[in-house]
C-alpha cells in the first residue's frame, strides 16, 4: 500500500497553444532606452513543460533569463532548475531549458514475516512436538523521498523506517526431557524464564522458581552478593501517565515467600552494593508512542534494612532527574565500584563516575552520540575492575572518511582510570553491544575481562557476537564461545562466576557454563527461555 503526500506544489503554468511543431510568439515591450540599453531583437528558444516556444524578442541588452521567463508568463517552483542560469543575459539563438523538479514522500507498507522458533523444553517428553504459539506477520512503514524531474521520478532515498505491528513468532515446544547431563553448581545462580525469577543450587538439575505470577518484565533482575535476595521488577499495564513497574525484593532462602514490594515504581536499572546493604536504582516514566517509557535519568540509593528487623527502607537521590543529555528518554546505565563509594555512569555521549557521598558526576571520556535514526538510542554499558582503578565501555568512535561523525559505525573497547591519567583503547571495531565485564577480585584465572567481538563490526547493531576474555591491558584475547559451526551471540550476556574460574553465558534461550582455564562447556537449561543469569557464592 502506497500513501503519497507532495512536498513542494508544481506551480500553475501557462498553457501553451495547441500547436504542433514549433510555436512562434513575439514580444515587443516597450522600455525606457536610458536604464536599459539599446533595445535589439532575439530569437530565444524556450523548452518548458514538455513544448518548445520560440520567442522573437526586442530586449533591451541587460535582460536576463528571468526577465525572458516573467514576459513569457513562465512561473518557476522553488525547486525547478533552469539553464542557463536565471542571471545569464540573453543572447540571440539561445535555447533555455525549465526543468520542473517536485519532491514528494511516499509510504509503503510491508509485512514482516513471523519467524519459526523451535524451544526446547524440559518438561516435554524427549522427542515430542507441541504448537505452544501460532505465528502472525507483522508490518513495516517505509517512508521514502522522492525526487522528480519534468514528472519522471530520478531519486528515490528511504528517510525513515518503523515497525507499526510486531510479528508474532511462531513457537513449537521440543521435548528434551532428561537430555542434559548434571552439572555441580558452586553458590546460587538464578535466572529468568517464562516471566518468573528461578535459582538453582548444588546442582543444575536442582532448580525451583521464587516467583510464580509470570509477571516480571526483566528490566531489573538482581542478585545479592550473597546470593540470599533478589531485586526484580513486575510489569503493570496502563496507559500514558501510569506506572511503567513496580519493585520487589524476594528471599531465595525461602522458597514460597511472598516477595516484598520496595514501594516504588517506574525502575528501568537497579543494582546491589558489594556489601548487599544497599541498592542503587534510577526510573523512568511511561508515556506513549514508540518505546512506550522516558528515563528520568536520576539516580537513588536505597538502604534495606536487616532481616527480621520490620524496618523499612530509607531513600537517598544521588543525582537528580534531568533530560539534559543527548538521547535523554532512553535513559543511562550504571555500575558499582567494587568499594562502593562511587557508581560508574554512561550515557549516549559520555561515561564518568558519581561519588555516593559527593554526589557530583565526573566525566572521564566523551565521544559523539551515534545517531541511529529510529526510535531507539545507543547507550554504552560500564564495568569496573577488580582493583577499582578503571573503568571499561564501549565507545562510539565518529571517525570514518564519507560519514558524518554521528553516523559512523566503529564502536572501541576502551578504559579509562578513575583519577584522569589512563585513557586507553583496548581494542579496535568490537561492535556496539560488546558489553564488557570484569572477573570479580582475586579471580582463579587471574585479572581478566570478557567481551563480544562483532562478527561485522560495522553493521554491529545487526551483528552476531562472539565471546572473548582477555587480559586486563586488551592483550592475549581469547574465544570462548560459540563453539565452531555456531551462530554467535545476540549480544553478550555474561555473568561471571563467585571464583571467577566459569561464567554463565545466555544463548539461544538457554544457559550455559564455560570453563574459563579449559574452555569447557556445560548446558544448564533446555527451556529455551533462560535469560539475565546471575551468580553469586
Amino acid at each position: 500500500m502506497v500513501d503519497a503526500r507532495s512536498k513542494a506544489t508544481r506551480p500553475d503554468k501557462r498553457p501553451w497553444a495547441a500547436v504542433a511543431g514549433l510555436l512562434m510568439v513575439t514580444i515587443a515591450l516597450a522600455f525606457g532606452l536610458g536604464a536599459c540599453g539599446q533595445p535589439r531583437p532575439v530569437r530565444v528558444a524556450l523548452h518548458a513543460d514538455g513544448q518548445e516556444q520560440i520567442l522573437r524578442v526586442t530586449a533591451p541588452s541587460a535582460w536576463a533569463v528571468r526577465d525572458l521567463l516573467e514576459a513569457a508568463g513562465v512561473s518557476l517552483g522553488p525547486l525547478d532548475r533552469v539553464e542557463p542560469d536565471l542571471y545569464v543575459g540573453v543572447a540571440d539563438g539561445m535555447d533555455v531549458v525549465v526543468t520542473r523538479v517536485e519532491e514528494r514522500f511516499e509510504v509503503e507498507r510491508r509485512p514482516l514475516p513471523f519467524a519459526h522458533k523451535t524451544v526446547r523444553n524440559e518438561a516435554v517428553p524427549e522427542g515430542e512436538r507441541r504448537l505452544l504459539q501460532a505465528g502472525s506477520n507483522g508490518e513495516v512503514e517505509i517512508t521514502y523521498q522522492l525526487t522528480l524531474e519534468n514528472g519522471v521520478e530520478v531519486a528515490r532515498q528511504e528517510v525513515r523506517r518503523e515497525v507499526t505491528a510486531q510479528p508474532v513468532d511462531e513457537v513449537v515446544l521440543l521435548g528434551v526431557q532428561g537430555e542434559l547431563a548434571t552439572v555441580p553448581i558452586s553458590g546460587t545462580i538464578a535466572y529468568l524464564s517464562g516471566g518468573n525469577a528461578w535459582f538453582m543450587r548444588e546442582s543444575s538439575d536442582l532448580r525451583r522458581n521464587i516467583t510464580g505470577s509470570a509477571d516480571l518484565d526483566g528490566r531489573v533482575f538482581a542478585l545479592s552478593p550473597d546470593g540470599s535476595r533478589l531485586l526484580f521488577t513486575r510489569g503493570m499495564a496502563g496507559d500514558e501517565g501510569s506506572p511503567l513497574n513496580s519493585f520487589w525484593l524476594a528471599r531465595t532462602s525461602l522458597v514460597g515467600e511472598d516477595p516484598r514490594y520496595m514501594g516504588v515504581v517506574g525502575v528501568v536499572w537497579a543494582e546491589w552494593s558489594p556489601d548487599g546493604t544497599r541498592a542503587a536504582y534510577s526510573t523512568a516514566e511511561r508515556s506513549g508512542g514508540v518505546p512506550g517509557w522516558k528515563a528520568n535519568n536520576d539516580l537513588w540509593i536505597i538502604t534495606l534494612p536487616e532481616e527480621g528487623t520490620g524496618g523499612q527502607p530509607a531513600f537517598e537521590m544521588v543525582l537528580p532527574p534531568t533530560a539534559d543529555i543527548p538521547y535523554a528518554w532512553w535513559g543511562r546505565s550504571f555500575a558499582w565500584s567494587p568499594d562502593g563509594r562511587y557508581l560508574a555512569y554512561a550515557q549516549a555521549d559520555e561515561v564518568g563516575i558519581v561519588s555516593v557521598k559527593d554526589k557530583v558526576p565526573l566525566p572521564l571520556a566523551s565521544f559523539v552520540p551515534y545517531r541511529t535514526r529510529s526510535h531507539w538510542a545507543w547507550v554504552p554499558s560500564v564495568s569496573w575492575s577488580s582493583d577499582g582503578y578503571l573503568v571499561s565501555f564501549v565507545a562510539h568512535e565518529g571517525d570514518l572518511e564519507g560519514l558524518s561523525p554521528e553516523d559512523s559505525p566503529i564502536f572501541g573497547l576502551w578504559a579509562a582510570s578513575v583519577d584522569g591519567k589512563v585513557q586507553v583503547r583496548l581494542k579496535e571495531e568490537v561492535g556496539m553491544w560488546s558489553g564488557p565485564r570484569w572477573a570479580p577480585a582475586g579471580g582463579e584465572a587471574g585479572d581478566l575481562m570478557a567481551f563480544g567481538q562483532a562478527q561485522s563490526p560495522r553493521n554491529s547493531e545487526d551483528s552476531r557476537y562472539e565471546l572473548y576474555v582477555s587480559d586486563r591491558d586488551g592483550s592475549n584475547a581469547r574465544r570462548l564461545f560459540p563453539p565452531q559451526g555456531l551462530m554467535g551471540l545476540i549480544a553478550p550476556a555474561v555473568a561471571w562466576s563467585p571464583r571467577g574460574d566459569a561464567m554463565l553465558v545466555e544463548y539461544e534461550g538457554n544457559l550455559y557454563r564455560i570453563d574459563v582455564t579449559s574452555g569447557s562447556l556445560d548446558q544448564l537449561t533446555a527451556d529455551g527461555q533462560s535469560t539475565q543469569p546471575r551468580w553469586a557464592p
